[in-house]
């Protein structure tokens, strides 16, 4: 998404540095579209198309600290996704997320869109949780839609592994009455269900219940919001995992940065590449994971 641009990095109108919740921000305002990411994982929290009511989830309980994940918006999970498989006391979904990431400026991408990068290098503190040399970098265009490439460099002078995701929280009206489009036939492993592999049947996944699966899929997802009256598209390059999520009422109480009752308004679509998709870079070599997200249907909000 992001292989030409139409400007170099640096400064640009309707685009600023400043402070949101206590955290480190560049906030981007234009005609087309707002938007806002934290340095703090390069977590962007919000994208507000012009005459949209918001698309990024973010719960109202988030906290807002150092060192301390934000619930909602779109995580970066790297170098592994939930538990670490051998080293259970590690963060979850990796230390991305958590760790600072320098901003390197903005410019205008090919399409127009107003593109911001963040940049991770890899030092003592990675090195103690995974022992490789690495450069990791976002970039993040804001716009009628939405684009976001997550690259991976490696540095080190042997080839390793990792996972990633992008975990997308999207605002929906009900989840209950919301419907992924775009998984039918892809095999998915059930974490609520003992790890079990199935087949997706379903033309439209509706979810009833506490919901964990991690498809093996490269498709493009499509979330129907018929409440909303809009739907959502979510179009990956270089991702064959998605995952689906919402932890429903029972689980949403356990999770104090959750609220016990905002499950109905989001829905997790994670571009993904983990298990059985794990990237493996040689040195030197560059993977990029790629997600534009679009919005259908015209849901005017009250706050524009």
């Amino acid at each position: 998404m992001t292989a030409a641009s139409s400007s170099a990095l640096g400064e640009l109108s309707g685009v600023e540095r400043t402070t949101t919740h206590g955290l480190a921000s560049v906030r981007v305002h234009t005609a087309d579209a707002t938007g806002l990411v934290f340095l703090q994982g390069a977590h962007v929290a919000e994208w507000l198309p012009a005459n949209q009511s918001p698309v990024i989830w973010m719960s109202e309980k988030a906290n807002y600290q150092a060192g301390k994940a934000l619930r909602g918006g779109i995580p970066i999970c790297f170098p592994w996704f939930g538990a670490h498989p051998q080293q259970k006391d590690f963060p979850q979904h990796g230390f991305a997320r958590t760790r600072e990431f320098a901003y390197r400026g903005a410019r205008l991408d090919d399409s127009g869109r107003v593109e911001l990068e963040f940049l991770l290098e890899s030092d003592a503190a990675s090195h103690a949780l995974f022992p490789h040399a690495f450069e990791a970098r976002l970039q993040v265009a804001f716009g009628k839609t939405l684009g976001l490439a997550f690259s991976v460099t490696n540095r080190d002078r042997e080839a390793f592994g990792f996972e990633e995701a992008l975990h997308g929280y999207f605002h929906v009206a009900d989840v209950r009455q919301a419907a992924v489009i775009g998984l039918q036939g892809a095999k998915y492993v059930d974490k609520l269900r003992g790890m079990a592999e199935f087949t997706e049947s379903a033309t439209e996944l509706r979810l009833t219940g506490e919901t964990d699966r991690v498809y093996t899929s490269a498709a493009t997802c499509t979330i129907q919001d018929a409440l909303g009256k809009r739907a959502l598209r979510v179009e990956k390059f270089h991702s064959n995992a998605t995952v689906v999520w919402n932890p429903w009422s029972e689980r949403a109480a356990q999770m104090a940065d959750f609220g016990a009752d905002a499950w109905p308004g989001m829905l997790c679509v994670e571009s993904a590449n983990v298990a059985s998709s794990r990237v493996s870079l040689a040195a030197g070599e560059t993977h990029t994971l790629c997600v534009t997200v679009s919005v259908e249907g015209s849901v005017v909000s009250p706050n524009r």
